[in-house]
């Protein structure tokens, strides 16, 4: 009996583990939208940092900068709403009663061309997409459920904004007392570690997150103007798509891009060439000149990894968690590196401590020994060797 209580209390320690381990994958599933908030208000946080940092050294309280920060942001997108919200309305009213001869166009188009695959697939997809917008255009009116749906939905959405935005707030005014929190938790010989990887996440991801938005509004900045003056149909609208498909990796540029060229298409084929050599020059100066300044500070990310964080953001979160996936992303990057590097440093150091001496040339019996140094034989090699390692009296 007395052999067994060893075993026993094995498995009961283990079951409870299980059971703990479950029941916290249980919770943190039930709250995940609660998480996805306080990972975006953490988010938002690393944006304006900066600025929040530069009022304090003005001599702005913690609390009053952001509270400024806030001000300036609102009011800023308050003009640029009241400004643009109106031209926008027109352009899609306008893109909304010109769609049916953009479609006749493109069909007109497509039966004249001389290829016969452009005849024949480009007709039908044409028709396909046609049926499909009239389908939702046609689609009956919105119902009290549906109504009362769309409110909720406004609702929800408008009360996650103030959410984050609080969230934001008391995250950044009580930052520093959390941090040296969860920083105690660390052995105190691996707490500058800790903390050094901390600042590298925030640093990191705030300095992702404002490139990407930079970017995001450049890209749609150029592209506004070049529509513009190719004098291209609801340019303003297509410029302010191209900006946000920005965000979009790899085929976001490609969207933008296309939905402008077909646009320019249902006028004429040389407007359409005009604007696929612009979104290809645009493309080169983004990739030549915009990311390697404006995302000097980002964390580079393989191809695969921006992929899949994507995607399994999106999975678990929607939109919003595609949004912060990337950032989610490049802090374990971040987390990773810093373990590899640690790695590296301690096979280096452990190599600096051990006396070894490099054996030379001469001690292989080496064909390639300089000249003017004889050759070993095998016989007195050994001799040699020992007779090295002797200490004198």
């Amino acid at each position: 009996m007395t052999s067994q209580q060893p075993y026993l209390t094995r498995v009961i320690i283990s079951t409870i583990a299980i059971i703990a381990i479950v029941a916290s994958a249980w919770m943190i599933w039930q709250i995940r939208s609660i998480l996805l908030l306080l990972a975006v208000g953490i988010l938002f946080a690393a944006i304006i940092e900066p600025l929040v940092f530069r009022l304090r050294r003005a001599g702005l309280g913690r609390g009053q900068s952001i509270l400024l920060v806030y001000f300036v942001l609102f009011t800023i997108l308050g003009v640029a709403l009241y400004y643009l919200v109106p031209q926008i309305v027109q352009q899609v009213t306008s893109f909304d009663d010109a769609v049916p001869e953009i479609f006749d166009n493109l069909r007109q188009q497509a039966l004249h061309n001389e290829n016969s695959l452009v005849r024949t697939s480009g007709f039908r997809v044409l028709m396909r997409i046609e049926q499909a917008y009239n389908n939702i255009r046609n689609s009956p009116e919105l119902g009290r459920d549906q109504a009362f749906s769309l409110v909720n939905t406004i609702f929800g959405f408008t009360l996650s904004a103030i959410s984050m935005l609080i969230v934001t707030f008391y995250w950044m005014v009580e930052k520093a007392t959390i941090k040296r929190v969860i920083l105690g938790l660390f052995p105190f010989s691996r707490r500058a570690r800790a903390h050094a990887i901390w600042d590298e996440i925030e640093y990191r991801i705030g300095g992702w997150t404002r490139g990407q938005l930079f970017l995001m509004l450049t890209i749609g900045t150029i592209s506004g103007v070049i529509y513009y003056l190719i004098d291209l149909r609801f340019w303003l609208a297509l410029a302010i798509f191209a900006g946000l498909t920005e965000a979009i990796p790899f085929i976001g540029p490609i969207i933008g891009g296309a939905t402008a060229a077909l646009v320019a298409l249902a006028d004429s084929p040389e407007k359409a060439v005009m604007v696929i050599i612009a979104a290809f020059l645009v493309q080169q100066l983004e990739g030549a000149f915009l990311v390697p300044r404006i995302m000097k500070n980002a964390v580079g990310m393989t191809p695969l990894t921006v992929i899949l964080a994507v995607l399994i953001g999106s999975t678990l979160g929607g939109p919003a968690g595609a949004l912060i996936a990337i950032p989610i992303g490049a802090a374990g990057q971040v987390f990773v590196g810093n373990l590899l590097r640690s790695r590296d440093d301690f096979i280096s150091s452990e190599l600096r401590t051990l006396d070894v001496e490099p054996l030379s040339a001469k001690q292989f019996d080496s064909p390639f020994v300089p000249p003017d140094q004889p050759r070993l034989v095998p016989g007195a090699q050994q001799s040699h060797v020992s007779s090295h390692h002797e200490v004198s009296p």
